[in-house]
């Protein structure tokens, strides 16, 4: 055969083997997308799962859920648990068909009975009656039990469990119920263990004390167990949120809530820091006619120029300058580690970007000016007195005609008053709503 034919040959050959092997690479195909598509399914079935549990976990132990309704469901829980173990021993008891274990196979399912009208008002929310039919029930159940059958059976070592139980079945105003029936507990615990025969009233089949108490033991240490870490999430969660709350309070204490800046407190406890490390400057800075701006346009467009103003001053400083809101439509400055002259520069600067900025409110835009005082404190403990000087040149800006940045330094204050501890006693001036003329 020729090179020519072959080559024609070649491409059909090609094409029968593709025909050929094409049901084959479907198959193959539509077997890897299925393998994918069940792949996809099992995860998200484990996602879907580990949510459940994870709500289910925060329904009974979780922070965002009231100490009530925790308490409601770890009834609802116990109780449930203990309506599936009388059912199970009620089962048990009906095997061995004695004449003798009526009486117990009656305890039994007026036990089951107890538990579950315990669920039912557990999930109606009826957390207390809930919780003292769960173990007003479980406890005359037991007691009844060990009296038949003996301790051996091991039934009155559930009542251990009451210890931690108590904690997460009752709210911590229901106190008193958690110390009265952990009494009735231990006292029921030691009757069952001394005064109660430890054998039962008649023979029953070969190892099924031993049986029952293994069964019972377990179970016990499953429990303690269970309800300890259990008791342990709820608290740590309970002071984590604690720590959570704490820590908006301290904010919101230390915070102004219209323009997010410090307030008062810790702009003072910084200065009081910085005068005895001395080598900083105070500016306090003051809004032009804000008065007239509140009167004519209302006070929503006042705060909205409060907070731009504020967002300007965060957006300019230096980190580790310190700015909050004094009073009003004031504002106070901290510059750490820095001269008088700096100080006034970047004042300036601060002066210049409200000068410039335009700021939209309800669909018209305003202009405003800031008029500001500066002055320089050094270690001698009297940040006040820097405050006041700062104060002063602020009121000489709005005599010159607002719109400016006016100095009273330390050293010209100390030529004026040459005795600076016979003026240290004089407060931090309180903000006045003149200075916003």
């Amino acid at each position: 055969m020729s090179s020519s034919a072959a080559k024609v040959e070649s491409p059909a050959r090609a094409t029968a083997v593709l025909n050929e092997e094409a049901p084959s690479l479907r198959s193959l195909i539509l077997g890897g997308s299925s393998l994918a598509t069940e792949a996809g399914r099992i995860a998200r079935l484990r996602r879907e799962t580990a949510r459940g549990v994870a709500r289910m976990v925060d329904v009974r132990t979780g922070a965002s859920r009231s100490e009530s309704t925790q308490a409601a469901w770890s009834t609802h829980d116990f109780a449930l648990f203990s309506a599936v173990l009388s059912a199970s021993y009620l089962v048990y008891y009906l095997e061995w068909a004695d004449t003798w274990l009526y009486s117990l196979i009656i305890v039994s399912g007026a036990a089951l009975v107890g538990h579950m009208g315990a669920v039912v008002l557990a999930r109606r929310g009826k957390q207390l009656p809930a919780a003292l039919v769960a173990l007003v029930t479980a406890i005359v159940q037991i007691t009844t039990a060990v009296r038949i059958l003996g301790w051996e059976s091991g039934l009155h070592l559930y009542l251990i469990a009451g210890g931690v139980l108590v904690f997460l079945i009752f709210t911590d105003r229901q106190a008193p119920w958690r110390w009265f029936f952990i009494l009735t507990a231990a006292v029921t615990f030691i009757f069952c263990q001394t005064i109660l025969s430890p054998s039962p009233e008649r023979p029953i089949p070969v190892g099924s004390l031993s049986i029952m108490f293994s069964i019972n033991a377990v179970l016990t240490a499953i429990l303690v167990f269970a309800l300890s870490g259990m008791s342990y999430q709820r608290a740590d969660r309970a002071r984590a949120e604690a720590a959570r709350s704490a820590a908006a309070a301290e904010y919101l204490a230390n915070t102004d809530y219209l323009t997010g800046l410090s307030n008062r407190r810790p702009i003072i406890e910084a200065l009081e820091a910085r005068s005895l490390e001395g080598g900083y400057v105070v500016a306090i800075a003051d809004l032009d006619h804000f008065k007239v701006l509140n009167d004519t346009f209302g006070h929503q467009c006042g705060d909205t120029v409060l907070a731009a103003i504020a967002g300007g001053f965060r957006g300019r400083l230096r980190l580790t300058d310190e700015v909050g809101r004094w009073g009003g439509e004031e504002f106070i400055v901290v510059l750490p580690d820095t001269g008088l002259d700096e100080g006034v520069l970047l004042m300036d600067q601060l002066r210049e970007g409200v000068d410039q900025a335009q700021i939209e409110c309800l669909g018209h835009t305003h202009h405003v000016t800031i008029s500001i005082g500066v002055s320089n404190g050094a270690n001698d403990g009297v940040s006040h007195l820097v405050v006041k000087r700062a104060d002063d040149a602020l009121y000489d800006a709005k005599t010159a005609g607002r719109n400016a940045v006016c100095v009273r330094s330390l050293e010209d204050f100390a030529e004026r008053v040459p005795d600076q501890e016979s003026a240290s006693v004089a407060p931090i001036r309180a903000p006045s709503s003149s200075a916003g003329a």
